[in-house]
Parts: structure tokens; C-alpha cells; sequence
């Protein structure tokens, strides 16, 4: 017994060591609410699992508020908070559940370190107005944290993890995809909820031309790849990015676009009481209980884990 506590100590010394060579001011101090969640979105130790190697680990990606400001990642979010980085339902509802003979894990990261400031962000906008175009040269949060997800992955990978599915709201479901069409090879598939990075699209459209820059390189990036292993969630009420907006993924194959545009916020109640969402919150549906009851009468996650495994 003791020798085993030995090894797990040094792994997670490792981890740690590993985390801390990105030299992005807080992530240590946001690394440390990293953690493996239950259904109830409660965390528990690594010490719980004892087959790493028939484990399905989805790691979970929060989304992000602006790009100047660090991104809040609570240790015990309340259940539903998403705002808080609390796993969307739909995901926690895969705990413990055995696919093709693997037990899924979940794996929260909290990688939402500060981004851009605000006079590099006016600095490229002032480049596009003169050039018509910019030459990216600095990292926004977007790239950060696909740096952070991915050293993450290589963590759980040393640490005995070999199968990886990559899940994530918002800008970590785009932090997700992005990650998926680079490294295939370290990544089984990803799944995505209403993602975006690029701020509301009446800004990255028109008032912050910048955005609708970095949008652009972003997707670009994309279009390397030939295929991409992943399911996408989008709502034509997403004030962020919709189901036209992100009909470029229509492209890729092995990659399913799902307009979830039949659900209504007005029929909705958050996931942590029984208030109902407004007209406006497309954006927020993932998180309440009529999206969670939606997938799973569809069956969405469990065939496209079933498909890709």
C-alpha cells in the first residue's frame, strides 16, 4: 500500500510539474481545482479508480467570460452553474456508465487564465483597419487554454489514462474541437456544446472586427485536418454562434452537426431549480434539464461513444 501512495504522489508531483512549464500567471493556483466528478458533479480522488486503463476519461472544458479577465472555476460548483465551471448535466449523467467495455470518468479543467489585454486586442483591430487583415502574433485565451487542455491530456495519458474523449461548452467546446482536429492520434473524439469563443456575433460581426479576425484564423485552422471526430450541438437562439455560423464543420467528415433548434428556452427550467430560461438564453440550454431529458431520448452521446470506440 505504501509504495503504491509512493508512485500516485510522484505522478501527481509530475502533473503539477507539467502544468506549471506553460508559465501562465494563475494557472497553478486554477490547476488545483482539476478534478474527476461524479454524477452529482461532486469531485473524488484518482485514487478512486482503480483500472486506468479500461477508463474512459472526458475531460470537460468550461466556458469563458471576456478575454481580459480570468475565467472562474469553482473546486464544488453548484450542480448546473456553468458559470462557475460546473460540468453541463448531460455529460455528469455518463458517469460510471460502461461503454464497448470502458467505464467512463469525468475530468474537469479549469484552464481559463487570463487571455489578451484590452490595448493588444484595440492593436489588431487598428492592424485591420490598415491592412485589411492581421498577422496573429500574441495568444488570446482561446489558444491558452487549448495549450493547457492538451498538456492535460498528456498528463492523464502518463498517468495511465489511454482513452481520451474530449467534452466542453461554449469556448471550451471550441477549445475541444480545435484539439480534436490536430491531434487525432491522442484524442478518440469530442463532443461540443454550443461552441464559440469569439464574443456575441453582432461584436465579432461588426463591432469588434478583431474578434471576427481571430474567429477567422481559428477556423482555419480547422480546415487542416480532413476529418474530425466529433458531435456539435448548436441553437439558432445562441446569441454566440448558430447552426449558420457553424455550418463550416458540415465539411469534415466523421463530424455531426445537431440543430437542436426545437427546443424552446421559454420550455426550459435551469438544471438547479425550476425557474424558467428566457427567450435569450439559447446560448445557456445546455445546462437545463429539458436539454439533458433531450439527449438522452435521442440517445446522442451514447451512440456517438459507441461509434467512434
Amino acid at each position: 500500500m505504501k509504495k503504491i501512495f509512493l508512485i500516485i504522489f510522484f505522478l501527481l508531483i509530475t502533473n503539477n510539474l507539467l502544468a506549471n512549464t506553460l508559465e501562465y500567471k494563475n494557472l497553478e493556483k486554477l490547476s488545483k481545482n482539476n478534478t474527476f466528478m461524479n454524477d452529482k458533479g461532486k469531485p473524488y480522488s484518482i485514487e478512486e479508480i482503480s483500472d486506468k486503463k479500461n477508463s474512459l476519461v472526458i475531460i470537460y472544458n468550461h466556458g469563458s467570460i471576456q478575454d481580459h479577465k480570468q475565467d472562474s472555476c469553482k473546486a464544488k460548483p453548484k450542480f448546473g452553474y456553468i458559470w462557475n465551471a460546473a460540468v453541463v448535466p448531460a455529460i455528469l449523467k455518463l458517469h460510471n456508465k460502461k461503454i464497448n467495455g470502458l467505464e467512463v470518468k469525468i475530468y474537469r479543467v479549469c484552464s481559463g487564465v487570463k487571455g489578451m489585454p484590452v490595448k493588444i486586442q484595440k492593436k489588431y483591430r487598428k492592424e485591420l483597419k490598415l491592412k485589411g487583415k492581421i498577422n496573429l502574433v500574441d495568444e488570446h485565451k482561446n489558444i491558452k487554454r487549448q495549450n493547457i487542455i492538451l498538456n492535460e491530456v498528456e498528463n492523464l495519458k502518463n498517468l495511465g489514462f489511454d482513452n481520451i474523449i474530449l467534452s466542453g461548452y461554449s469556448a471550451g467546446g471550441w477549445s475541444s474541437l480545435v484539439l480534436q482536429s490536430r491531434h487525432p492520434e491522442k484524442i478518440i473524439g469530442t463532443i461540443a456544446f454550443n461552441p464559440a469563443f469569439a464574443g456575441p456575433k453582432k461584436e465579432w460581426q461588426n463591432k469588434y472586427p478583431e474578434w471576427g479576425a481571430f474567429r477567422e484564423v481559428s477556423v482555419n485552422k480547422f480546415s487542416k485536418a480532413d476529418k474530425i471526430n466529433a458531435i456539435v450541438f448548436a441553437h439558432k437562439d445562441d446569441i454566440f454562434e448558430d447552426p449558420k455560423t457553424l455550418s463550416f464543420f458540415k465539411n469534415f467528415k466523421d463530424l455531426k452537426l445537431i440543430d437542436y433548434s426545437e427546443i424552446k428556452p421559454t420550455s426550459c427550467t435551469w438544471a438547479d431549480g425550476n425557474e424558467k430560461m428566457t427567450t435569450d438564453k439559447g446560448h445557456n440550454i445546455p445546462q437545463s434539464k429539458c436539454f439533458t431529458k433531450y439527449l438522452e431520448d435521442k440517445n446522442y452521446l451514447i451512440s456517438f461513444l459507441e461509434n467512434i470506440l
